[in-house]
C-alpha cells in the first residue's frame, strides 16, 4: 500500500512539473506555486520511502511520523495556492490530493495494528 501512496505522489509531482512546461501557463506566480506544489509532492514521496525502511527495522513511531508527513505535504500545496487568491486550485490536483490523504490514512491504520 506504501507503494501505491509512493506511486501517487511521485505521478502528481511529475503532472505538476509537466504543468510547468505547458505553454498555457505563463504566469509567473502560477509557476511559482506549481514548483513548489511538484516539490512538496516529492517530498511525500520520500516520505513513504522512509516509513518503508522504518518498517524493515520495526520503528513503527517513525514510519508512523513519516507517513504522516506525507499525508500533509499536500495541505502545503493547497495553502500555497491560497497565498495567492487569483489562483484557483486545480480540480486534478484535489482529487489526486483526496487520493493520497486517503491511501495514507489506510497505511496509518495498519501501522497501528502493527504497533500494538
Amino acid at each position: 500500500m506504501i507503494g501505491v501512496g509512493m506511486a501517487n505522489a511521485t505521478a502528481t509531482s511529475s503532472y505538476l512539473s509537466s504543468q510547468l512546461l505547458s505553454t498555457a501557463t505563463n504566469d509567473p506566480t502560477m509557476k511559482k506555486v506549481l514548483r513548489e506544489c511538484a516539490d512538496k509532492y516529492g517530498y511525500a514521496a520520500n516520505a513513504l520511502q522512509d516509513s518503508v525502511q522504518d518498517l524493515a527495522t520495526e520503528s513503527y513511531d517513525y514510519a508512523y511520523m513519516h507517513v504522516m508527513g506525507a499525508s500533509d505535504y499536500p495541505n502545503a500545496c493547497r495553502n500555497a495556492f491560497r497565498r495567492y487568491p487569483g489562483l484557483a486550485y486545480p480540480s486534478e490536483l484535489a482529487r489526486r490530493e483526496d487520493g493520497l490523504k486517503h491511501i495514507c490514512d489506510v497505511v496509518l491504520g495498519m501501522i497501528d495494528h502493527l504497533g500494538l
